[in-house]
């Protein structure tokens, strides 16, 4: 099945990025329907203008999409579809050179791809928006886990940042707070600067270090991504995140990113997909198409 990502004519352009839909859910603990994810994402991409009116970008006029073949998980469990997508972004990617759009599924189709990224760029900095911490040990038997990605990671001493977290076990927390500021830059859902001032405080933390943007659909409040695993009140705004790139991506070295937790919702709804869309371009208008020193000029709001 092949729907191209926002269904662009194939012209040249300064970047290409690669689209790997992964349509995983094997670990999945609440709902279920994040199977359905990568495709809802790719059908709506094609009805989502790619001008963004506020930056004055057209991402027609400087990325170009390819896709790769929807991954087909294995049913033998957790640790062998991961060796599985390991064997197959070896065949399709070249982490000095790619920049990978994977489509979720459930979070634990990130940790391949940032591993992946991780062997070329061993300073790499993962940046994740999500409700959870997902830094259990092992959650219900498998440290494959959906809940553990950001474990396996740390295992690897990959630095965090994270945004929007609101839920969280005990350990979770006294982790996170053991290591705050040297490993993990924690900005809690509760307690959130203003979009300028987070992304200052993420530069800092970066420290010119190359990222990778894992982006769980439950991050976004459930008034505006009601399509998701595990949803939790409290999350982050449209309008915040949206802000937040143009203040922090400008400039920024991205290397990948993933979009995963969207499940679409049975009545036949499409804004969580549609959402989806709208955040993944923006990462991309800001990472490659946006000059540093954020919006100016004709199209910058009062």
């Amino acid at each position: 099945m092949d729907i191209p990502y926002l269904d662009l004519p194939p012209e040249e352009a300064d970047r290409e990025v690669l689209v790997w839909p992964v349509p995983y859910e094997g670990t999945a603990s609440f709902a279920t329907g994040t199977r359905n994810g990568p495709l809802a994402i790719l059908q709506a991409s094609r009805e989502i203008e790619t001008w963004d009116q506020e930056l004055g970008i057209d991402l027609a006029d400087g990325l170009r999409f390819r896709n790769l073949p929807f991954f087909r998980p294995p049913v033998s469990g957790p640790q062998r579809v991961q060796e599985e997508m390991r064997e197959a972004l070896r065949q399709h990617c070249n982490f000095g050179n790619d920049c990978l759009l994977t489509l979720g599924g459930e979070h634990s189709v990130a940790l391949p791809p940032v591993e992946a990224y991780l062997e070329r760029h061993p300073d790499l900095v993962v940046i994740q928006l999500d409700a959870h911490a997902d830094l259990r040990p092992h959650f219900q038997e498998s440290r494959y886990s959906h809940a553990c990605v950001m474990a396996r990671l740390r295992d690897s001493g990959v630095p965090l940042v994270q945004m929007g977290i609101r839920s969280l076990c005990r350990e979770e927390s006294e982790y996170i707070r053991s290591r705050s500021d040297k490993d993990i830059l924690a900005l809690f859902a509760h307690s959130l600067p203003s979009p300028a001032e987070a992304a200052q405080r993420i530069r800092d933390f970066l420290d010119q270090r190359p990222v990778y943007i894992s982006f769980d659909a439950d991050a976004l409040d459930p008034s505006i991504m009601p399509g998701t695993g595990t949803p939790e009140p409290g999350g982050l705004t449209y309008q915040w995140v949206q802000s937040l790139w143009t203040h922090l991506l400008p400039g920024v070295r991205l290397l990948g990113l993933d979009f995963c937790e969207v499940a679409p919702l049975p009545a036949g709804g499409v804004v969580s997909e549609s959402v989806a869309v709208k955040c993944i371009n923006r990462i991309l208008a800001c990472a490659f198409c946006l000059e540093p020193g954020g919006v100016s000029g004709p199209y910058a709001q009062a």
